[in-house]
């Protein structure tokens, strides 16, 4: 059974952050972001792509790397957004006739 790519623990992210700036909230605001921003990109898969890349540059390593599941193998991130199609009928279809009842 094929097992799933295994990126960085988001602790050991943290913790290299840490090591590096002290605090999460204080590398969130040095690159102009809100306090919690990088503390919700760790957790929080496709929060924020361009934070996720500045993490990864920080720490010397490719985003796909980092975050495997995140990312395709070219390094173009993995579309977390659902598409929805519809699957109860339209309005007008519920009527056979067209009029109402």
């Amino acid at each position: 059974m094929a097992q799933k790519p295994r990126g960085m623990h988001a602790e050991d992210i943290k913790a290299e952050l840490r090591k590096r700036y002290g605090s999460l909230a204080k590398f969130s605001t040095m690159i102009g972001r809100d306090s919690r921003a990088v503390s919700k990109t760790i957790g929080t898969v496709g929060y924020s792509v361009p934070i996720e890349r500045e993490i990864a540059k920080v720490l010397g390593r490719e985003p796909q790397n980092i975050w495997p599941g995140r990312y395709h193998h070219d390094g173009s991130p993995v579309s977390m957004t659902v598409i929805r199609t519809p699957t109860a009928l339209p309005h007008d279809a519920h009527r056979q006739n067209g009029v109402a009842a």
